[in-house]
């Protein structure tokens, strides 16, 4: 806490505040601590407009910073559900994105003010396992970051129960958020399922010794960075996005080649940190010393990675024709449930856990009337998960045919279905490889549910280029 302000200069701290344990117990240690180094502190809070209770906790907030005679500054949204599914994004990435856009709007406006939020080690420890299970590569594990700018996160060594007792001793009064209860979120299942299992094999400090372990991973990606710097310089940009000459990359050192093409996605516009695996992707795709063959890979929110002969571009991608009567290959990673646009416009796959058996027969009599949609067996399932459209070689086990094998070149071709249909045509697959799904078409028989069965989860699929889809009976 004493070092954040020294470091940059601060004359102003400004406490994210969103009424909750966490904010509350670090605005009461902000307090303590300028009223020791003579620095002025005011309340920034921004209200979501997410949930029935948020106008309760903006009036909450308020009245506290009223009592203590602190400035305030509030921000409020509108409309988040709507920009989220118009983004096809979901709704924590939207409302993260418009929260630190209203935070950097007030800095830009006071030279020497810092903002710190209470992200705590606890959460970095949720971060780091959530990020872990995704696949994701340095960056992912090494969590939240101690300061991005004039943004610092002082209590990331400080552990959510250390917040708790602090507040009980002090007698801080805070509000509590009841969607941290809810098991639909994947962090709440990470808090409540994964952490008690992992404090009880860790024992006593285990929190504090993976976030710890984030920080030096952080510190040790610096130097990375460093390294990163000389080859940036050959960056050019494109229209729009950025592009690099392909030789140079692939005479590069292989182990600094994903961190470089993790930057040049950030920095062309991704609004998610993609997974360790599609970097190997695209590492591949660059290829060796002399590789020209050309590619392309889909990344998402309209970003994509192209490979030509000569150059490497990671930008906003075109709409691609289909008057050769087919679709290029596209390849999206899918990092866990949620809702996900797929490529070309094809329509839009929603992912969700069925959170109890006994739902299980009225999503049963949804199927029954949908024509996209199929339960699978939870367990089976891991992520990340991959939607591609079909390869050479690719084989799956039908469901209806007992776990026998085949080709899904002659399963598509016995549904007499047009070239462009068949390379449209979207396939789900696991983090092996293996089909889940011929969406829309067929199941593979090793993800079906099963008497044994525990847990669920349903894959529904609306098309939106409807004459693709409308060639499968």
């Amino acid at each position: 806490m004493t070092r954040f302000p020294a470091e940059t200069g601060t004359r102003e701290i400004w406490v994210a505040c969103s009424g909750g344990l966490d904010s509350m117990a670090l605005l009461s240690l902000v307090m303590e601590f300028a009223g020791r180094a003579g620095i002025s502190v005011g309340v920034i809070h921004f209200n979501h407009g997410l949930r029935p209770e948020a106008r309760d906790d903006e009036l909450f907030v308020a009245a506290h910073v009223l009592r203590s005679g602190l400035p305030l500054v509030v921000g409020q949204a509108r409309n988040l559900r709507d920009e989220a599914q118009s983004e096809h994004l979901s709704l924590e990435t939207v409302a993260r994105q418009v929260r630190y856009a209203f935070f950097r709007r007030f800095l830009k406006s006071r030279e020497q003010a810092a903002i710190v939020t209470a992200h705590n080690a606890t959460d970095q420890v949720e971060t780091i396992l959530m990020n872990l299970m995704r696949g994701s590569g340095l960056r992912g594990v090494k969590g939240i970051p101690r300061r991005r700018g004039r943004i610092g996160r002082p209590l990331l060594q400080v552990t959510r129960a250390e917040l708790a007792d602090y507040v009980l001793r002090n007698c801080i009064a805070y509000r509590e958020d009841p969607s941290n209860r809810s098991l639909e979120f994947s962090r709440n299942r990470v808090r409540q399922e994964l952490l008690p299992v992992i404090r009880k094999l860790g024992g006593r400090g285990v929190e504090e010794r993976i976030a710890g372990a984030g920080l030096r991973l952080a510190a040790d990606l610096k130097i990375i960075d460093g390294q990163l710097d000389d080859l940036w310089s050959h960056i050019k940009p494109g229209k729009p996005g950025l592009k690099v000459e392909r030789l140079l990359l692939q005479k590069s050192q292989p182990a600094l080649l994903p961190h470089f093409l993790g930057r040049m996605i950030r920095r062309a516009g991704a609004v998610k940190q993609v997974s360790a695996r599609v970097l190997d992707d695209l590492c591949a795709l660059v290829g060796s010393p002399g590789e020209r063959r050309e590619s392309r890979y889909d990344l998402g929110g309209k970003l994509v990675f192209r490979a030509t002969p000569e150059n490497i571009f990671i930008g906003m991608g075109k709409k691609q024709s289909s008057s050769d009567g087919g679709v290029p290959e596209y390849q999206i990673t899918l990092s866990d449930c949620g809702l996900y646009q797929l490529p070309h416009n094809l329509g839009t796959l929603r992912i969700e856990w069925i959170l109890a058996k006994e739902n299980l027969p009225e999503f049963k009599k949804r199927i029954e009337r949908q024509r996209f949609s199929e339960i699978i067996d939870g367990e089976k399932l891991h992520f990340p998960l991959q939607v591609r459209n079909r390869r050479p070689g690719d084989r799956f086990q039908p469901l209806g045919l007992q776990g026998k094998s085949c080709k899904l070149k002659k399963f598509l071709a016995d549904r007499h279905l047009s070239r462009f249909a068949r390379s449209a045509l979207p396939l789900l697959l696991d983090q092996e490889g293996k089909i889940i799904w011929v969406i829309g078409e067929r199941l593979d028989h090793r993800f079906r549910i099963t008497p044994e069965s525990r847990s669920f989860i349903n894959l529904f699929f609306v098309p939106q280029k409807l004459p693709v889809f409308s060639e499968i009976n």
